[in-house]
């Protein structure tokens, strides 16, 4: 009824899966919940459950029992899941190893991950994630043979099944939030800030507003059974008024959190703070949220969260600069990972030149776009961007990201650089080929020119600090364009790391001025908008 791939968990399983764990008071995810066998036993050990679900019959099912994250658990992102504890699951065994991966890539430090998958997902690591996994699970956790559990299951298997636990390490990026203010103010006082006062207030205003209405539906349930008390009704359930979020009741709770999270989303918009929101600072604010329920959304508040997320930068941006090169460099030819490598990319520095696997596929329209299907280079690659620009003191409003340099086809360039804002509603990133279009955007960006990127398979390109190159098979190739920047990022890894980089043949502009030689200082390095290029007349 529901797919070749529904194999509902026998409760006797359940029960060893979740042998020796304390749930209660704890966050679990349940990442193909089927039907909610594991969520239902979760709940029962006292977890707050999330679960993904890709069919809709059994979302449905869901929706009933716990709160829905996702449909693709491919697809979910690291911030939404940076409060969990445990990742509890049985997962397609069709490709179990792939959403292990995932699982453990997105999990947040100190989360327990037990999953169920075929036995020989692991004896015959045949394929490149397949040993990755197994490579997981001998440094991370461990297995054990659970034999054929599912021999009389609902739906039966006589596969042998593995029952996988994995933990992830803590690291020491704690991101720490204090000195809030713990009491609710009617009204504050106006002063300076980073954001104008009367958008902060009309914000809090609306959150406190809209909480007010939901709790006056509760209440209207309530004086409701009251009239009918005695009256009318005798011997029939109460009557319930619920706000719902896509046909799903919303508790309280679950409200008051949705609406902090998308009042975050329009703050950062509004001060254009992509340059701050790093994966890590996304799932920092997903975890305050999620867990400092009684830290009130106040405008005091709000602010003090603006001047720790600037006041921290510094180290976010070295948080993502490990990140990014611990990903890279795992994928060195002679890598203990068992990950696909190459000697292009080094273990110990980042090399001028590097290779991410997995990033690229084609679209429906036969462009280049990111695949992204649990690995996360576009988030990545972007981290990288914004700590070169933090470690150089370019502007990253001058940056257009890959992801979109991949998507769009035409783009408004004035004075060298790329316009990344609208200009009068106009969006600036353009998708359309419309000759009209075009002239309508360079009448509304006076001294704009339209350029035209053309991308191919197996061609450089120009990209910010990068020329990039992408193969068919979803490989990307990245080679720093400036020296100096590619030295004064493995600079940065080594004095983080706490050990030398080796000695080179030839120095750097920058190691010669870090060593003290008197020599003429380049000046910053540029960034090219296009190489592939065609200028557009109109």
């Amino acid at each position: 009824m529901f797919g070749i791939e529904f194999f509902p968990t026998p409760a006797a399983v359940i029960a060893r899966m979740l042998d020796g764990e304390q749930l209660q008071g704890k966050t679990a995810l349940e990442p193909s919940a089927g039907k909610g066998d594991i969520v239902d036993a979760l709940i029962s050990g006292g977890a707050s459950v999330l679960a993904c679900e890709t069919d809709e019959n059994l979302r449905k099912i869901l929706a009933t029992k716990c709160k829905l994250v996702g449909k693709d658990f491919l697809s979910l992102e690291s911030d939404a899941v940076s409060h969990v504890h445990y990742i509890v699951m049985n997962p397609p065994f069709s490709n179990a190893a792939q959403h292990i991966l995932h699982a453990y890539n997105i999990a947040p430090a100190g989360c327990k991950i037990i999953a169920l998958c075929n036995l020989q997902t692991i004896k015959n690591p045949y394929s490149k994630t397949r040993e990755e996994l197994k490579t997981v699970i001998k440094t991370y956790g461990q297995f054990q043979n659970l034999g054929k559990c599912f021999d009389t299951a609902e739906r039966e298997t006589d596969v042998e099944i593995a029952l996988i636990r994995l933990e992830k390490p803590s690291n020491n990026y704690e991101q720490e939030f204090s000195g809030f203010f713990m009491e609710d103010e009617q009204e504050e006082q106006t002063g300076a800030g980073l954001m104008p006062y009367n958008v902060v207030r009309d914000l809090v205003n609306r959150y406190v507003e809209s909480v007010k209405i939901f709790d006056q539906q509760l209440e209207t349930a309530v004086r409701l059974n009251e009239m009918r008390n005695g009256y009318f009704g005798a011997g029939q359930p109460e009557l319930s008024i619920s706000v719902t979020r896509c046909s799903v009741p919303l508790k309280r709770n679950e409200f008051r959190k949705e609406m902090q999270k998308d009042g975050w989303q329009f703050i950062f918009s509004k001060l254009n703070m992509a340059k701050y929101a790093t994966r890590g600072l996304k799932e920092d604010i997903n975890k305050f949220v999620e867990t400092q329920t009684n830290v009130p959304f106040t405008m005091r508040n709000i602010y003090k969260m603006l001047e720790i997320v600037i006041g921290t930068q510094g180290s976010r941006m070295d948080r993502a600069i490990l990140e990014v090169f611990d990903k890279v460099t795992r994928h060195h030819d002679d890598n203990r990972y068992n990950v696909e490598g190459w000697k292009t990319n080094s273990h110990f520095l980042l090399n001028r030149r590097f290779i991410v696997p997995s990033a690229v596929t084609i679209d429906y329209g036969g462009r280049i776009q990111f695949r992204d299907y649990g690995g996360g280079n576009a988030e990545m690659i972007q981290d990288l961007v914004k700590a070169l620009c933090y470690i150089t003191g370019d502007s990253y409003s001058d940056m257009i990201a890959l992801s979109e340099f991949l998507q769009y086809r035409y783009f408004l360039v004035k004075d060298g650089k790329f316009l990344n804002e609208p200009q009068y509603d106009f969006d600036v990133k353009i998708k359309s080929n419309q000759i009209e279009d075009i002239k309508c955007r360079l009448e509304y960006n006076p001294g704009a020119e339209i350029y035209e990127s053309k991308i191919e398979w197996g061609q450089w390109f120009d990209w910010g600090y990068f020329r990039v190159r992408c193969y068919k098979k979803g490989t990307m190739h990245l080679e720093f364009k400036s020296e100096d920047v590619w030295a004064m990022f493995n600079q940065r890894v080594a004095k983080l790391k706490g050990y030398p980089l080796p000695e080179q043949k030839t120095q750097t502009a920058y190691q010669r001025r870090q060593g003290g030689y008197k020599t003429e200082q380049p000046g910053p390095a540029k960034k090219a908008t296009v190489i592939s290029t065609i200028k557009i007349k109109v």
